[in-house]
């Protein structure tokens, strides 16, 4: 019988997707509703843009992992719709996805063993979402301060996102950067937090290439089992050995 991937939604990626509706919801409020600056609205596109990028990354990956695919389609089809990027509108349709997790988070008692037994899951989730508030906030908080400045180098949301995006990598093009102090004083931030996020990367992948795969857990466990019972009969033929020479022992005697 094939397991029904589609009323987990208590998993990590889910509790992620979660945050990241919000974050989207929040995102399309302010370009629908709120007169924003263009750089300002360059940045929130951008991030939008990322967010869907993670959604559709996120339901292919559980579309591809799940044992009854067509049922997933039809649970999960206004998520595929709502991760639609450069259609803002359509993200109000995360609002299901939002209450199916904050449902299924309500009715479960083992949130916190499943983070426990999804270890690898869990890490990752906290990747993509460090990721995307390194990008959001360093992005948003350059473009801010670098605006006050005539010499800026960073101009508008592109380059705020495109230097975020290089920063938090360690990589620094060099094609844009801050000229101001505070400017500096942020980037020197977000480097420390991208080396200690990618530093987390390699520790998952070194993980993923280390750890033994499943049917290699299978083989250690017949060998462990076959070892014990080995060991059993050693012990029994150690028993009935010590039984005959107590028999033999009067016959010797006599």
């Amino acid at each position: 019988m094939k397991k029904d991937d589609t009323k987990d939604d208590t998993k990590p990626m889910s509790v992620l997707s979660l945050i990241l509706s919000f974050m989207a919801l929040f995102v399309i409020s302010g370009l629908l509703f709120f007169p924003l600056r263009p750089e300002t609205r360059q940045v929130f596109i951008g991030l939008d843009f990322i967010i869907c990028s993670i959604f559709i990354l996120q339901l292919g990956i559980d579309l591809i992992r799940s044992g009854d695919r067509v049922q997933f389609l039809k649970v999960h089809w206004i998520d595929f719709i709502a991760s639609i990027p450069m259609i803002e509108p359509l993200r109000y349709a995360r609002l299901v996805q939002i209450l199916r997790v904050v449902f299924g988070i309500h009715s479960s008692r083992n949130l916190y063993r499943q983070f426990l037994n999804n270890r690898r899951e869990a890490t990752f989730a906290s990747i993509i979402f460090l990721l995307v508030m390194l990008l959001f906030l360093g992005s948003s908080m350059m473009l801010f301060i670098e605006s006050k400045s005539p010499d800026a180098n960073i101009q508008n949301g592109a380059d705020a996102l495109w230097w975020a995006l290089v920063t938090i990598s360690t990589v620094g093009y060099g094609d844009h950067y801050p000229v101001t102090d505070a400017g500096k004083i942020l980037a020197a931030a977000l480097i420390v937090c991208g080396v200690g996020v990618f530093g987390m990367i390699s520790g998952l992948v070194t993980s993923f290439l280390t750890s033994p795969t499943s049917k290699q857990n299978e083989r250690s466990e017949r060998k462990e089992h076959m070892i014990r019972e080995l060991l059993d009969k050693q012990d029994l033929i150690l028993q009935r050995l010590d039984e005959l020479e107590k028999r033999s022992e009067p016959t010797n005697k006599q």
